[in-house]
């Protein structure tokens, strides 16, 4: 239970942090994660919380790797084979060496294995936590791609020379051999351990597709469990987890682009499952970076004033280290002189070395070496005792690697946004609703020109509408507007008047058009009133069901049974009460005539008004639809038709009223009114929107027609 309460808790901070974050939209939300992950640190179940390395590589990194493996292909690994080299091992390589010397230098008590032990530890970059501080910049594509591809490989570099260091110190003795060799195994073995492991689980994944009958319940669920399997194999043979789930994502990529069309419904589930759970991974990564902060508190407060401070110190100085070091690596001009005419990786990156922007990237490059959780579970995954001792200095690694964390975090969260320019977006949110507003209108509008069925169209209507960016229906506000008020009160006079007009007065009774006129006008006049006054409604029930049930009890009129034989004796020994019961009846059905052909007649007048406002380039019409709604409810109430039953509409129709969706999206950017972002943000919309509705439709279906067979 233990472990269920804290996964609920995590999530739970996840939606706290989400809900947060509206309130204080310029505060990066890695930063509110941490916050949230403090507080939460105070709660029972992650008091005295230390991490641990082998269940967070597991079950938090693992699927995080393979995640941003499958976002990368073998194509593109292959261009930029040689920059990811020097970024994920050259340059950790060369930063674990030049770190760990300094440190070893500096503080003169510490070994050198233990001094790059902690240089090790603080190599590994996190580029999620760049774009959580950059998310309102606009980030230089080349230098985007250099953090990414660096940060997807460089945590296995950082894993290996920690197991080098610590063998070290285990052991005593280094050999340089013994070291490349070691960690060839471990890096290429990863590699070549996730891809076969892939490509086999891709061969499972394609034949069970091709012979199950439902595929995503099998394959989704082995997409699920892939990560873990390859990460726990591959760190079982001796080879690097990280590197072999990274690998298998690559292998996922490439299944992907060549199924293409082929099983979408397992590949578009599928990705929206990974990019829900890598949302949610990643903010849970912050959150026990917060959890974890309190722990390394009690720490620095045992070692005392002057030894924190020179903790920080020694912290601030190997940020500045390592920031000095990726300036100038990025700044390195690596290109063939035989060969000019073909770009390198570092050329991609961060532009040629003659470009005015090339210094420039190398600073963002630098900047945006922001440390995070892998550096810390890096930290804690330190022995309590090596060659039989007590672990030297354990501690204060834990809290330098933390400081560095920080540090890198608050150095990126506040120079990033100084130097790059604000993300412009080809539009805005307010745009985009504005737009898919109008959107839906007029695909209403054109499907409901070919619907006469009124329930058919009451149905159509509210579900297509329900594809708007708001619960207009629900929002008192809109339904005390102005405009609503004014339209209601117009429709209204128009059944008035379209109830006196002469094709009318021609067809009924001059009895049934009153009736009906005294109906409205009541409704008009005290709707609201009744509406708005609870107690006066519940009295006037009370007294009406006191009323009936005296009068059933006095004629011992309770059953259904009885009701039939007392009416039926009724109507054959009393001749006035039948001749009554006559004329209530032709009343009762003229008026449903009655009321259906001004059913007809206002849904004609609200959609002449839809179309005056569409053409009107208006697009806020919610205040149509929420008059349409207030019609429908007192049509239903003459017809004494209170039950809200779903009538099953057309898959056909729901086809077409989409297919006039994208028909208004492709118009709108041939005529330029629409950006071709939007239009695809759009496109998707109606896509998910048009399969969900289809689902939803043989569901319904398929319950109506075994309600048939019952």
């Amino acid at each position: 239970m233990t472990t269920l309460y804290t996964l609920a808790l995590l999530l739970i901070g996840v939606i706290a942090t989400n809900i947060i974050k509206e309130f204080v939209p310029k505060i990066p939300e890695a930063f509110i994660l941490i916050a949230v992950g403090v507080a939460m640190s105070f709660t029972s179940i992650f008091k005295n919380f230390e991490l641990e390395p082998e269940f967070f590589m597991l079950m938090i990194i693992a699927p995080i790797m393979f995640i941003d493996g499958q976002k990368q292909s073998f194509v593109k690994i292959k261009q930029r084979f040689e920059g990811i080299w020097l970024l994920s091992v050259v340059l950790a390589v060369v930063t674990t060496l030049v770190v760990g010397l300094i440190t070893n230098h500096i503080e003169v008590t510490w070994t050198l294995p233990l001094a790059i032990t902690l240089a090790a530890i603080v190599t590994p970059t996190d580029a999620v936590a760049v774009k959580s501080l950059t998310a309102g910049t606009d980030m230089p594509e080349g230098v985007g791609e250099a953090l990414e591809l660096e940060s997807l490989f460089n945590d296995a570099t950082g894993l290996v020379m920690l197991d080098l260091a610590l063998s070290v110190l285990s052991q005593g003795t280094f050999s340089v051999v013994h070291g490349l060799e070691h960690f060839l195994f471990v890096a290429v073995g990863g590699v070549l351990v996730g891809t076969i492991l892939g490509f086999l689980i891709v061969a499972l994944r394609v034949n069970l597709q091709q012979r199950a009958s439902n595929p995503e319940t099998t394959i989704i669920p082995i997409s699920l469990l892939t990560p873990f399997a390859v990460y726990l194999l591959a760190e079982h043979l001796g080879t690097s987890g990280i590197l072999a789930v990274v690998a298998t994502g690559m292998v996922h990529n490439w299944e992907s682009s060549r199924l293409r069309l082929t099983s979408t419904t397992v590949q578009l589930t599928s990705r929206t499952i990974w990019r829900t759970i890598a949302d949610v991974l990643n903010d849970i990564v912050f959150l026990i970076l917060g959890i974890s902060l309190p722990g390394v508190w009690l720490s620095i407060t045992k070692i005392g004033l002057s030894g924190t401070l020179q903790l920080a110190a020694l912290s601030t100085l190997i940020y500045v280290i390592m920031l000095i070091l990726r300036y100038f690596w990025a700044l390195r001009d690596d290109n063939n002189k035989k060969n000019r005419h073909k770009p390198n990786s570092f050329t991609l990156f961060f532009g040629d070395r003659n470009d005015k922007q090339h210094k420039f990237y190398a600073r963002i490059f630098a900047i945006s070496g922001v440390h995070g959780t892998v550096t810390l579970a890096m930290a804690f995954s330190l022995p309590y005792e090596i060659a039989g001792h007590a672990f030297p200095y354990r501690e204060a690694l834990i809290i330098v690697a933390t400081l560095v964390i920080l540090i890198s975090m608050l150095v990126s969260a506040i120079i990033l946004p100084l130097q790059l320019p604000a993300k412009i977006a080809s539009y805005t949110v307010i745009d985009i609703n504005q737009t898919r507003d109008k959107m839906i209108d007029y695909a209403s509008l054109k499907i409901l020109d070919h619907v006469s069925d009124h329930s058919v169209r009451e149905t159509l209507s509210t579900q297509l509408q329900s594809q708007k960016n708001k619960l207009f229906m629900m929002d008192d506000r809109k339904k005390a507007s102005s405009q609503f008020i004014e339209l209601l009160a117009d429709t209204q006079d128009f059944v008035l008047m379209y109830s006196h007009s002469d094709s009318i007065t021609k067809t009924y009774s001059p009895n049934a058009i009153s009736i009906y006129a005294k109906i409205l006008q009541h409704t008009r006049n005290n709707g609201p009133k009744q509406t708005r006054s609870f107690k006066h409604q519940l009295k006037r029930t009370l007294r009406r069901y006191a009323r009936e049930s005296t009068w059933h009890i006095a004629n011992r009129v309770i059953t259904r049974a009885q009701r039939e034989r007392f009416r039926k004796n009724k109507l054959a020994t009393d001749t006035t009460f039948a001749a009554n019961v006559k004329k209530w009846t032709d009343t009762r059905d003229e008026l449903m005539a009655l009321n259906n052909d001004l059913i007809t007649a206002t849904d004609v007048y609200l959609d002449n008004i839809l179309r005056k406002s569409l053409a009107d380039q208006k697009n806020d019409n919610d205040h149509i639809y929420l008059v349409r709604e207030a019609m429908n409810r007192f049509f239903n109430r003459v017809k004494r038709d209170y039950k809200h039953e779903s009538v099953p509409v057309s898959s056909a129709l729901y086809i077409q009223a989409f297919q006039y969706e994208y028909d208004f999206v492709q118009q709108g950017v041939s005529e330029g009114n629409i950006v071709q972002p939007m239009a695809s943000a759009l496109y998707k919309e109606i896509n998910q929107a048009q399969m969900l509705q289809l689902d939803q439709t043989e569901q319904l279906n398929t319950d109506e027609y075994t309600k048939s067979k019952v």
